[in-house]
């Protein structure tokens, strides 16, 4: 389930896409104005939801705290609203995480940096430390007697780059992890229709049904896994669209060079011929989908289309949704020409 910037399908998560709707109340409860819901909910819940859960929602939120903290750093104000051990307010790491001898002495460890900081830190301690808490301890008073309580609330942030507030969609870019970007999300960009770009998406991960793909996932047996044109080679996607000599035609024809699999993605490929590069995508992949559609019109309906019947039907493709392209018509022309050129 990735963005489609990532390589996906643009298929949210649904679990995390609640987690961070309910981390928005959770955000509304570190908030500084206590709104009337806020009041009844904290008096039945407890302050850090302590106290007797009251409701279901109350459990979840309770289950949502740990997460938001997570996720979330704090710009120290008055230190009321955040968490002494559990929230990044001081370091990159949680005081908890970072002196875990010392937090394993704690005796209040849901206190807020206030409520540490007005009183003293070894009052919270259990009375005999181990040497290493001492020592842990002796660094962390240290760090303490740099920071000074202010007279404003405490703000949070997302922990990203630009320090972001928090909002459920970013929360959810944070929950998916860190975005790898894709040349594939060219895909998506161009103006063909759905179906197309589906199958550009299926060509970039191989994960077209080619009959090599059924064999190797035990669906078909491997006497019927060949070329239906070249008996004894396997029918791969590298097969299809650049082996086969019905392929080897098609780009013969249109004066074009495969080299590798540049056919899963169009856009590196390199033209010779001086054409818009603007619907090189759109073009180059309408051309594929053809190419894959007299393959099937060959398996399933035992036609063989000539290289000009694949060409015709590409131009007829070309005609029939031109009306996308009305910013670019007259780059789609050009290469109308070019390709009607190629019949004669």
């Amino acid at each position: 389930m990735q963005a489609r910037d990532c390589s996906g399908l643009g298929i949210k998560n649904l679990s995390d896409v609640n987690h961070c709707l309910l981390m928005k109340f959770v955000r509304k409860l570190h908030e500084p104005v206590v709104l009337p819901w806020m009041s009844w909910f904290l008096s039945h819940a407890g302050t850090n939801l302590t106290g007797t859960p009251g409701s279901y929602l109350c459990s979840i939120l309770k289950e949502e705290i740990p997460r938001y903290r997570s996720i979330t750093s704090v710009s120290l104000g008055d230190g009321a609203s955040t968490s002494f051990w559990y929230d990044h307010w001081m370091l990159n790491l949680t005081l908890s995480e970072t002196f875990p001898a010392l937090f394993s002495h704690c005796v209040h460890k849901d206190s807020s940096v206030r409520a540490v900081m007005t009183s003293s830190l070894r009052s919270s301690l259990q009375p005999r430390l181990t040497r290493a808490a001492e020592d842990e301890l002796l660094i962390l008073t240290d760090c303490l007697a740099q920071i000074a309580l202010q007279d404003r609330s405490d703000v949070r942030f997302l922990m990203t780059n630009k320090r972001s507030p928090f909002s459920s969609s970013a929360a959810y870019s944070i929950l998916q992890g860190p975005i790898l970007s894709a040349d594939v999300s060219q895909v998506w960009n161009v103006k063909l229709p759905t179906k197309i770009k589906f199958f550009a998406w299926l060509l970039f991960h191989g994960r077209l049904n080619t009959r090599a793909h059924l064999f190797h996932r035990n669906i078909k047996p491997l006497e019927e896994s060949w070329c239906e044109q070249c008996p004894g080679v396997l029918e791969t996607d590298v097969h299809i669209f650049r082996e086969c000599r019905a392929a080897v035609s098609i780009w013969n024809r249109l004066h074009i060079t495969l080299l590798g699999d540049v056919f899963r993605r169009p856009w590196e490929l390199v033209l010779t011929n001086d054409l818009p590069r603007t619907v090189h995508v759109d073009m180059i992949l309408l051309i594929l989908w053809h190419v894959w559609k007299a393959r099937n019109a060959l398996v399933f309906y035992q036609q063989n289309l000539s290289t000009s019947d694949i060409i015709w039907k590409v131009l007829h493709d070309v005609d029939t949704w031109s009306c996308r392209y009305k910013k670019l018509r007259a780059d789609v022309n050009t290469w109308r020409d070019w390709l009607d050129s190629c019949l004669t």
